[in-house]
């Protein structure tokens, strides 16, 4: 008897172990910026900085109409500069796009990003750009 409850409290306690790294790795998505594209123009800024946080990743998701996003260049708190040459199209609520980010966690001062609208009769784009 009691070697079944040992062996189910071990059981218990590597499974909570487990969703627990699970959940870490998935970890919470933070919005970092949101900026409505701007269809006469062709590249835009998102400022990030200050207390934000550390980021290993970045997600990009876009709304509201097509967008293809061409280029985008993190820039560091130390100004080092991370250009990610993407080409990746996003049709009108695609989902994202994930990036992940050289080295260990860092803060990001802001993100450039240079882009094209395939259809500007489809209406605004809004990418929001969202951080672990």
């Amino acid at each position: 008897m009691q070697r079944i409850l040992l062996s189910g409290l071990i059981f218990l306690l590597l499974s909570v172990d487990g969703l627990a790294h699970a959940a870490q790795g998935r970890g919470n998505w933070e919005r970092l910026g949101r900026q409505e594209v701007d269809f006469k123009g062709d590249h835009d800024r998102i400022n990030v900085g200050r207390s934000e946080g550390k980021f290993r990743q970045l997600e990009i998701r876009v709304q509201g109409a097509p967008v293809e996003i061409r280029r985008m260049v993190v820039t560091f708190a130390n100004d080092e500069k991370f250009d990610l040459k993407i080409r990746r199209r996003f049709d009108e609520s695609t989902g994202s796009h994930v990036v992940d980010l050289p080295g260990d966690r860092r803060v990001i001062k802001r993100i450039d990003f240079d882009y094209v609208t395939p259809n500007r009769r489809a209406g605004k784009a809004i990418v929001e750009v969202y951080g672990r």
